[in-house]
Formats: structure tokens, sequence, C-alpha cells
């Protein structure tokens, strides 16, 4: 227990740095810890070391007392029976409504949805995964630091899963992809989407990539000195500038292998040599600012560099940051990502947006299609409609009212005059006008027909449709 104690030290220590209220972390603590006092997990260590890992994550990345403490009760409900009523006397609306973001809905609970075609007493278990991924995303749209704790906890468990047999590893994997991944891309949590895919990656090819680790261990150990002493160079270089701290990094061994696999269609994973993996950016380098603007940062930056041994070869635009960042070389090839962000941006690129942006990209109805490029559509009264790539006008009738999507006739486009048929293919952007049929009432007409099916691409207007079809054969 004195370790176990020891390591939930880190914890207070880690939050007080971050002006968090340690004697409410401490309460949780102890609540948590009695409540699974008698609980071990499959390694045979004691459960509370699990919550205390997940709160040392949250911790870690700078969250408030509220979410620390959620982090370390998230499992009481589920596991300890521990009642509402009592957590919220204990500590507060807020905590609870983050542990009940993240608790999973029992296999006994479980309730049929009729309306979800992806439900079936047949599958129980799959179809209670699946509600228990909807009560998180529609609880955690309400509460978005619940995603905080959601990721962090599969994180923990990624990291500890060796101990289940390896077939057991890739259903969690598999779990892991459909739903935690997509997630946290929406909310463009940078370290939580690159650390949970990268221990999955590493699940995936426990066996098929070993040689493959085994290189950008070697390859990374190799450069050790190197890193070092560019960070002593560029700290020492941009002291008492404008850039108040770097940050160098290295770039995980899933996003390695990604541009490997971009550079060479055709790559094996059992067969990466260090010569391949050296024409590949490995390392990320921050440069943060606090008291400037990001044009001006930039140049500084550009004519700082100008006195190292780093050439720019190119720039990009980032896809978390969206903003453009730098590859730069150095003296031994070696190839780096240079990134310029205020301090807090770069707090933001990490946990991602948790204070409500990008939460309507995340969508109970298309939960299963979230990991799929998503494009903006205005309706006509210019609000924001977020759809996957491959949406038609008819997929976003039916995102509008399930009425509209029936009554569809046609589409006015970006204010033309042209009527579209129900198949048009939207871009980003689009501007979507949707025009219906009513019937003799004025009510909203029925226009469905069985070959809609073949022109949409969106689950919930599949589910729909599939629906509706369904109940008219059995009539």
């Amino acid at each position: 227990m004195d370790n176990i104690d020891k390591l939930f030290g880190n914890v207070l220590d880690v939050a007080n740095s971050y002006g968090a209220n340690k004697d409410f972390i401490e309460k949780a603590y102890l609540k948590a810890r009695d409540l699974h006092k008698n609980q071990t997990r499959k390694d045979g260590t004691p459960y509370i070391i699990h919550p205390i890992e997940v709160a040392l994550i949250l911790a870690k990345l700078g969250f408030d007392e509220n979410v620390i403490a959620g982090g370390l009760l998230h499992d009481t409900i589920e596991d300890c029976g521990y009642q509402k009523e009592q957590m919220i006397s204990d500590f507060n609306q807020t905590v609870f409504d983050l542990v009940d973001c993240v608790s999973a809905i029992d296999d006994a609970k479980y309730i049929l949805n009729k309306d979800n075609i992806y439900e079936d007493m047949g599958f129980i278990k799959s179809s209670a995964e699946e509600q228990t991924f909807a009560k998180l995303i529609n609880l955690g749209k309400k509460n978005p630091c619940g995603f905080a704790i959601k990721f962090a906890d599969r994180l923990h468990n990624l990291l500890t899963i060796s101990t289940f047999e390896y077939p057991k590893q890739l259903e969690k994997v598999r779990e892991t992809e459909k739903w935690v991944i997509p997630i946290a891309k929406a909310l463009q949590s940078e370290y939580f989407y690159r650390e949970i895919k990268n221990e999955c990656f590493k699940i995936v090819n426990k066996y098929s990539g070993e040689r493959y680790f085994e290189q950008y261990d070697t390859y990374h150990k190799s450069n050790t000195q190197k890193i070092i002493d560019l960070d002593y160079t560029l700290k020492d270089l941009f002291k008492g500038s404008i850039v108040t701290d770097v940050k160098i990094m290295d770039v995980k061994p899933y996003k390695v292998f990604e541009d490997l696999q971009r550079l060479y269609k055709s790559i094996d994973i059992s067969k990466v040599s260090q010569g391949q993996i050296i024409k590949v950016t490995n390392y990320n380098i921050y440069l943060l600012f606090a008291d400037s603007t990001h044009q001006k940062t930039i140049s500084h930056v550009l004519n700082m560099l100008q006195k190292t041994n780093l050439k720019v070869i190119d720039a990009k635009i980032g896809g978390f940051t969206d903003k453009m960042y730098f590859q730069v070389e150095d003296d031994i090839s070696n190839k780096y990502n240079i990134y310029v962000m205020s301090e807090s941006e770069y707090n933001i690129t990490k946990v991602g947006t948790l204070d409500g942006q990008h939460l309507d990209k995340i969508d109970e109805d298309n939960i299963n299609q979230m990991d799929e490029d998503l494009i903006r559509v205005k309706t006509r009264s210019n609000e924001i409609k977020y759809m996957a790539k491959n949406s038609t006008v008819l997929d976003f009738a039916f995102k509008i009212h399930k009425d509209i999507g029936f009554a569809f006739k046609y589409a006015i486009v970006n204010d033309g005059k042209t009527k579209f048929p129900p198949y048009t293919k939207l871009n980003n952007n689009d501007k979507v006008e949707i025009i219906t049929d009513k019937d003799s009432l004025g009510n909203m007409a029925c226009n469905a027909q069985l070959k809609w099916l073949a022109y949409v691409n969106t689950e919930l207007a599949k589910k729909v449709l599939i629906k509706y079809f369904e109940e008219k054969l059995v009539r």
C-alpha cells in the first residue's frame, strides 16, 4: 500500500503544480481505494492502481480537480455499485456526470432499441457496446471532459493489456479503432489520438512488426545525443526571445510507418530498414510563444534557423493544428517537423477542443462513420452540419429531419437554379436547400423508393430507410 500511496502522491504533486484542489482529489482517492479494496486486475495487481494511473494522465495534461476525481472514480459506479445520490453528496454533480459518461451499460441492463438496425438481441454484447458508446457521445457532448477520462482509461488499458490472450487484445483494438480513435480525432485531441493509435498499432503488429520496432528503437537510440545537443542549441538560440519554450518529441512508430507506406507503396513492415526510416520525419519540434503573433514568431524562427545546421526543405499544413509547419533536415539527414504555436494552442493540441468546439462533429446518429473525413455543409439558414465526405443531398435531407428525407423532391445547391437529384454528392462548404413534396392535406409526403438505398451513404439515412421498408414489408 505504501507504493500505491506513493504513486498517488505523484498525482497530487502534478495536480498541485496546475493549481488543482489537492484535498478534493485526495478525498476521491480515498473513496476509490475503499471501494476497490478487494479487487485486483487480471495481472494480479491491486485494481486501484488503474484509476490512479488514469488520474495521473489527466493531471499531467492540466485538468482540474473534478476531472481528476472523475478519473479516480471512473469505475466505481460500473464495478462497485456506487450510487448516484451518494456520489453527488460525497462530491458534486459534475463529478457524477463525468463518471456517468464513461460507465458502461451492463449486458443485464441492456434494452433493445428497435429503431436501431445495429442492435440485435442475438448479439447482446455487441449491442450493449453500441449503446455504451452512444451514451458516451450523448452525455459527453454535455460534459466534454468525460471524453478525456474515457481516452485516459482506454490508453492505460491498452498499455497494460499484455496479460490478456492475443485474440482478446485484438478485440479491444477493434473496439478502440471503431469508437475511441474517431472521437479523439473529431475533438482534435492530438495527444490522445496519437498515443492510443500507437498502442493499437503496436498490438496489431506485435509479431509481424518485431523487426520494425527494433529498427525504430535502434535508430532513435543512435540519435539520443544528437537530440540532446539540438535541444540545448535551440534553447540557447531562442533564449530571451519571443520563443518561450522548445520541446522535441519522437514521432510515434505508427506515424513513421504510415509515412513510409506513402513513400514506399508496398512496403512490408517485417522488412523495414533504418535506411528507409531516415527517409521520413522522426522528430517533432514545438517552438512556443506567449506575447507575440504567429506570423511574427514564424519570421523570427526562420531567421534564427539560418544560424543552425537545420535546412528547411518543405512547408505543409498540420492535420491537427490546421497551421503551417516546416520540415527541416540536419547535417546527417535526420528530418524534423517544426511547429510554431502559442502556449495555449499547444495545450489545446494536446487535449483537444473540450471547451465545446467541434462537439457538433460527433454525432450519435452517425457513430459508425466518425473515422471518415468530414465536410461542412450549410442549410438554407446557414446552419453548419458536418457530414461524411461521400454524403449525398439525400443523406443531408435525412440529417436535417427524417420527415424531410422521406419527402425529398430535389435539392438546390449554392443558391443556384438547377434542380439536383437525390444521389448528388456534396462538396465541402456547399449550401443546400431541400425541396420537399406535400400531400393533399399539406403534410409532408413520403416519396421513399427502394432505390434510395443506393443513393445514401450515411448510416443514419440507411438506418431510417431500412426500418421504413422493413415495416412496409411486414404490412
